[in-house]
């Protein structure tokens, strides 16, 4: 979760380590990758927190008194090497103090003078005296107007560089104050020797520290060059065999110095502030907007680069130390420098001279906190139900625009940091958590920093999949979400959550980089306290996977009975994941029992959709997509409706082969209407990927029993009764075609009947002499367990419906219409028995019941006379 005021800004961060010549290349071009691969860049997921976010840290502050301020160049060598800070080479070298460029007068007892002696440094210059123009100085060299040796430093007319302290009295910590001013008077001189190596001394604030530094005297260009320029006026090419062989539509031709030394290329003229590069030539009127003399381009600069920027000594204030830190050069005409760094100008730890005049740069310095920083890994609870072993995760440091990482080595402190943080710390230190939560949370070592000085930004790479080759900077997916395979439905692990704490669990003012996912250092204060100085910034990652659960079921049967079957099967991909993704390709297989052929299937989303779908024809498999992407906690549904025909004369056609056969969970293929489901990813396994709907025809045996000994009784002792008939509606209205019907028979056995469908039983007509069922018997069918006698008969009326005379008899093993389950509707005679389909005795009991309302009515009469 970021910690950061709301509004925060966000940082391009850039990567790759590059020396300070070529580093704004350097971080353009990185950046413009990283502007690439952002679109790859999600995000990050951030889960709802369970306890309140920690306050914000206040940022600690104060100042550091400064009473004297003293300064000068340091013990120097001379010599040919960029590395040997030990072998002196003779030069005519002097070292002293001098007003302004001299030259050196012995009668100003401000002024000194005497040869430079290795291991040996100049008196301090104290600030107050320094304010008169006067400066410390180490000058080398025969002039080369008149290479005679004076015996005295001559500033004036040779290669001197120069230092002047200043005072600036009480600084506020953290805050860029002027430390002093350097100057270069760099005239042509007779030497032999390239470089110096000397230190800039100071005492400050009750700090006396050295910083040392090299200065690179550079070849010259002599010739004319090119050099890059943001506001050039001309455009590279192509090469050149010559400096007469440009084409007349690149006609300007220059030495290239980046290339090597004598390769030529040719150049377009643009316009000043359009091109990318300058061209410096001795011939000025052949080059339009010439930038001056081959000796003026920036490859001719000299250049001194401080080696540590950071005082090994500090002060302390209320309990924390601080250390003086050299924030670095910005460039001044005149050696004016004012008290702060003008506004907009990053100082840098180098300072470039232009040969045959004199450069000054200001020099910029704090008295800064160091703060400690390290990382923690921790892997979320909710991860372990995606499993696999937990990876080690890689982290690195990518530097903001031109981030120079402070020089020198970190405070000895309970922390223990092995260095500073720089471009591409903690590469070298992958964390492996132990488990998942915070139980398996890991750390790595502290890395100290300087707040002021942390332009950077600390960003997870992602997890060492073993067998996977690591994503390269710039690569989409560098800053995750990292896939654990190319798998389209693969695991995944992303950032859900960065949190940085200070040592008494304040949060830290980091903010976050929206095209790393990093924790940007740039704005993070001073600590207020000495235990707040430690951070210790989470990352918190989660495993995170899609979960395809595939479900197929029966959706509708329509003439399971008949001859013409019509069955729908709904399929179901369920996302049980915490990410998208796809079902892959879904084929539906089906497999049918012998005799059931399939005619032809159509597929559709929804049931409305398989109205208008085409019609397929048979097929041993149908693809019922070929990858549809399902949000997690998301459901997408296809529906799949066959035509099948029923083939009694077909090999192997056999009614028990109708049925549906469970197995160790499983149906079993070519029974029943079959059908199974298949796709690439499904979680929960294949068991829930088939369904299957009978398609049996089941009959029933409906029988009319009486109490007259006619025929052979049956088992209950009633016997055959003819003269009944009946019929069967699936209606409880009664209405439209009957689905079986009988005339007269003492038993017959109905038409094919559907499981699982009510349907009533209508007496339409009694034997003479017995009386008609009340009203119609409602019943269903249901499969019974017993596969040599599965159809079972269930009537649907209490027992207080006055059917006493309806009777279940249940199907019997064996073949035949003997052994089909039966409904026996018994009559007892009533009265004689009149002819065969006559009214029975209701005629009779009419006229009874006539008689006795007339005697009834009678009575009464009598009784009112009376």
């Amino acid at each position: 979760m970021e910690h950061h005021p709301s509004g925060a800004r966000s940082r391009r961060a850039t990567h790759a380590r590059a020396e300070s010549r070529p580093r704004r290349t350097v971080a353009r071009t990185l950046a413009a990758l990283l502007v690439a691969s952002a679109a790859a860049f999600p995000g990050l997921v951030v889960p709802d927190r369970a306890d309140a976010d920690p306050a914000l840290e206040p940022p600690g502050g104060g100042t550091v008194p400064v009473t004297s301020s003293a300064g000068r160049l340091g013990a120097a060598t001379i010599n040919g090497s960029g590395f040997d800070r030990t072998t002196n080479v003779p030069d005519n070298a002097y070292v002293g103090t001098v007003r302004g460029a001299g030259p050196f007068d012995a009668a100003d007892p401000a002024q000194s003078s005497s040869p430079l002696q290795v291991g040996t440094a100049q008196p301090m210059l104290d600030a107050a005296v320094a304010s008169g123009d006067y400066w410390t100085y180490i000058a080398r060299g025969l002039p080369a107007a008149n290479p005679v040796a004076t015996g005295v430093i001559s500033p004036q007319n040779t290669n001197a560089l120069g230092y002047k302290p200043n005072n600036p009295g009480d600084v506020p910590i953290g805050k860029p104050f002027l430390l002093g001013t350097v100057r270069h008077n760099n005239f042509q001189v007779h030497s032999a020797s390239q470089w110096v190596h000397s230190s800039i001394d100071v005492s400050i604030g009750g700090i006396e520290d050295s910083f040392p530094f090299d200065q690179e005297e550079t070849e010259d260009d002599t010739d004319t060059t090119a050099a890059l320029s943001d506001e050039g006026a001309y455009m590279l090419a192509s090469r050149a065999n010559g400096p007469n062989s440009c084409p007349a539509n690149a006609p300007f031709a220059a030495l290239n110095r980046d290339a090597g030394p004598g390769v030529w290329y040719c150049y377009r003229h643009v316009g000043k502030g359009r091109g990318n590069r300058d061209i410096y030539t001795n011939n000025p009127a052949a080059y339009p907007d010439a930038a001056g003399t081959p000796d003026q381009s920036p490859n001719s600069d000299d250049v001194l680069t401080i080696s540590r920027t950071t005082s090994n000594k500090t002060v302390m204030i209320d309990g924390i130390p601080y250390r003086l830190v050299i924030a670095g050069f910005t460039p001044s005409g005149d050696g004016a420098c004012p008290d702060t760094p003008p506004a907009g100008v990053t100082p840098v730890s180098t300072f470039s001279s232009k040969e045959n005049k004199t450069s000054y740069g200001c020099l910029y310095a704090t008295f800064s906190q160091e703060r400690y920083i390290r990382i923690a890994k921790t892997v979320t609870p909710e991860s372990e139900a995606i499993g696999g072993k937990i990876p080690s995760f890689n982290f690195t440091t990518l530097g903001i625009g031109d981030f120079v990482s402070p020089t020198g080595e970190p405070l000895k402190t309970a922390e223990n940091a092995g260095g500073f943080v720089d471009w591409s710390s903690f590469e070298d230190s992958p964390l492996t958590p132990t488990g998942y939560g915070k139980d398996g949370t890991v750390l790595s070592d502290y890395q100290a920093f300087i707040p002021g000085y942390s332009q950077f930004v600390i960003a997870e790479t992602g997890p060492r999949i073993p067998g996977r080759r690591p994503l390269r900077f710039g690569e989409p997916g560098y800053f995750g979400p990292w896939k654990v395979s190319d798998d389209p439905n693969s695991a995944r692990w992303e950032l859900t959550d960065i949190t940085c704490v200070n040592g008494i669990g304040e949060a830290v003012n980091v903010t976050r980089d929206p095209m790393t996912g990093g924790i940007d250092f740039s704005d993070v204060p001073p600590a207020k306290t000495a235990a707040a100085v430690p951070i210790t910034c989470n990352f918190t990652i989660q495993q995170q996977a899609p979960k395809l659960r595939i479900d197929k079921t029966v959706e509708s049967v329509e003439g399971a009975s008949g001859d013409t079957i019509i069955i729908t099967y709904r399929v179901t991909a369920t996302n049980d994941g915490t990410i998208a993704g796809t079902t892959g390709r879904l084929v539906d297989t089906p497999a049918f029992a012998p005799g059931l052929t399939l005619r032809s299937a159509a597929i559709a989303t929804s049931l409305d959709g398989l109205r208008g779908a085409r019609e397929q024809n048979r097929a041993a498999t149908y693809v019922l997509t070929q990858g549809t992407t399902v949000e997690p906690g998301k459901s997408a549904t296809w529906f799949i409706r066959m035509k099948v025909a029923r083939d009694k004369a077909a090999a192997g056609y056999s009614e028990a082969a109708l049925e549906c056969v469970p197995s160790n969970g499983r149906l079993t293929p070519k029974r029943g209407l079959y059908n199974s489901v298949a796709g690439p990813y499904d979680h929960d396994g294949a068991a829930n990927n088939e369904a299957c709907a009978p398609a049996r025809p089941r009959t029933i045996r409906i029988e009319k029993a009486g109490t007259q000994p006619v025929g052979t009784a049956n088992e209950d002792g009633t016997y055959p009764l003819e003269g009944a008939a009946f019929a069967i509606y699936d209606n409880e209205a009664l209405t439209g075609t009957p689905v079986s019907t009988s005339d007269g028979e003492s038993q017959f056995v109905t038409a094919p009947l559907e499981t699982g469908k009510t349907y009533w039983l209508v007496e339409t007509r009694a034997p003479a002499g017995h009386v008609l069922l009340p009203r119609a018997v409602p019943f269903h069918i249901e499969v019974g367990a017993d596969a040599s006698a599965s159809t079972v008969i269930a009537t649907d009326f209490g027992a207080d419906e006055g059917f006493t005379s309806v009777r279940v008899i249940p199907a019997a093993t064996g073949t035949g219409t003997a052994a089909l389950p039966a409904i026996r509707v018994v009559d007892t005679q009533v009265g004689v028995l009149p002819n065969s389909g006559s009214s029975g005795i209701y005629p009779h009991l009419g006229l009874g019941a006539a008689l006795l309302g007339l005697a009834g009515a009678c009575a009464w009469v009598r009784r009112r006379s009376a």
